[in-house]
């Protein structure tokens, strides 16, 4: 599935993340989260395990703890992918002749069109009792077709993704 692909990662690939957040929140403050939303369905069973258990890592290591009930934020993830097209024409080409008022000369060009398909992760995060996004993180990289490459592209991927996070309080 497209959602599928959009959430692997090529290994060569240089991975663009971006990442929004409310600056009048003291993100020191949040402590516990809670998952939010549906597994989105075109998203596969091993997919979401591997994309959930990354994000939890990340979380765990930033100070916060998963719990069952009554958490400072809420956490939803999504994905998407779009194709790309590139197209890339080459120029062969030879002449003679007085410069600009008259000469001859011969060529052709090919061109050559490449397809690669972007994929997009987007983590949002919502304060529980306000109900409000407070914190977007948005990772996006070319897509991978190998499912075995995958697996630790996923975790660098995630793991970019909330590398300045907590963000710093502005004063």
């Amino acid at each position: 599935s497209a959602l599928m692909l959009a959430l692997v990662f090529s290994a060569g690939c240089d991975l663009s993340t971006t990442m929004d957040y409310d600056q009048d929140v003291d993100f020191s403050a949040i402590k516990t989260y809670q998952w939010a939303g549906e597994k989105p369905s075109d998203v596969t069973d091993m997919a979401h395990k591997r994309l959930v258990g990354a994000i939890e890592d990340q979380l765990l290591l930033k100070g916060l703890n998963s719990v069952e009930s009554d958490p400072d934020i809420y956490i939803v993830y999504y994905g998407d992918s779009d194709e790309q097209v590139v197209a890339n024409t080459t120029n062969y080409g030879y002449g003679y002749g007085p410069g600009w008022y008259g000469g001859m000369g011969m060529g052709s060009s090919t061109t050559t069109v490449s397809t690669f398909t972007v994929g997009t992760l987007v983590v949002d995060m919502f304060d529980a009792a306000k109900k409000e996004l407070i914190w977007r993180g948005t990772v996006s990289g070319t897509v991978n077709d190998d499912p075995q490459k995958n697996i630790k592209l996923v975790q660098k991927a995630v793991e970019k993704l909330f590398k300045k996070y907590p963000p710093e309080k502005k004063s």
